[in-house]
């Protein structure tokens, strides 16, 4: 497992710019640090796509100067193309809305989940769905960071936590 969707109903109507400043946000909360990456812009400067690092802070590879614990969060301001889902097992005939995507999960679950925990507390409506398995609600996170071992937190089912 690689990667984790943050969702939102279409047209939810949730600015890519308050969303980047929701995520700074909940990286300073959260004892978290955001790092500024790629931004794309249309035509008339308005951003439709960034790019943040988000870590532990302090967390650095001697070698490399790199961080550890790094996940790669790619925000898409709505409507994206390519960035719509519909998830069939839910039988809620709703259409979802890729708001964030997380890269580099695997490894990285308590960053992960301490992200997103505090992510989706800003933020109820969303869910998070783990590709190839389960969707994850704010309820079903807090109990993880409650209750599970916070390194497989995402391998198991959410109704199991």
């Amino acid at each position: 497992m690689a990667s984790a969707f943050v969702l939102v109903e279409e047209k939810s109507n949730i600015s890519i710019d308050r969303l980047v400043k929701d995520i700074r946000q909940v990286c300073l909360e959260s004892n978290l640090q955001s790092i500024d990456g790629i931004q794309d812009v249309d035509s008339e400067q308005n951003m439709k796509h960034c790019a943040l690092g988000i870590s532990r802070p302090n967390q650095q590879d001697s070698d490399s100067s790199v961080a550890n614990d790094m996940i790669r969060v790619d925000v898409y301001d709505e409507p994206a193309v390519h960035q719509y889902r519909e998830l069939e097992w839910r039988e809620d005939g709703k259409i979802y809305f890729n708001t964030l995507i997380i890269d580099e999960v695997y490894q990285n679950e308590e960053v992960t989940l301490t992200f997103l925990y505090h992510f989706l507390a800003r933020h109820p409506q969303m869910i998070v769905w783990i590709e190839e398995d389960w969707v994850y609600t704010l309820s079903d996170l807090e109990r993880a960071l409650k209750t599970s071992n916070l390194s497989d937190w995402c391998y198991v089912n959410p109704n199991s936590l």
